[in-house]
């Protein structure tokens, strides 16, 4: 492998752990603030209901009842940059697959859920650029 690719994998890597943990904790325990992971200009289809940026989203994950998920494995990988440059950041996608109870409901649901996050060139940090959520 070579090395631009292999760092661009390692960097994948190490945030998709951190996202992954990052992202069910605040969607599971501080749902107010899930915002500031999305743009409005994110592409975002929950369970077959499209929302076009955060604002609708947004409205939209407050209605839903206290949750708790559990991952039960995730996967990512680097996408080809459109720049020259090997030291520009990639966008990253991550497929996450687990389970989820949501307050109102008795049992646990499955869910598949895969993530384009991309670097955001003002702040130096990804945002989710694309989400799709699906009850299995």
């Amino acid at each position: 492998m070579a090395d631009p690719i292999r760092a661009h994998v390692e960097v994948s890597s190490s945030g998709a752990d951190q996202f992954v943990t990052l992202y069910y904790d605040v969607f599971d325990n501080k749902r107010h603030i899930l915002n500031h992971l999305y743009r409005d200009s994110s592409a975002i289809l929950w369970n077959g209901n499209a929302h076009s940026g955060i604002s609708p989203f947004q409205e939209f994950y407050n209605k839903l009842p206290a949750s708790e998920h559990t991952v039960e494995s995730y996967d990512c990988h680097p996408l080809p940059s459109r720049s020259q440059d090997p030291n520009t950041p990639c966008s990253v996608i991550v497929n996450v697959s687990g389970t989820v109870q949501y307050s109102n409901e008795k049992q646990k649901r499955l869910f598949s859920q895969s993530f384009v996050l991309s670097p955001d060139p003002v702040n130096g940090s990804f945002y989710v650029w694309s989400d799709c959520f699906r009850f299995v």
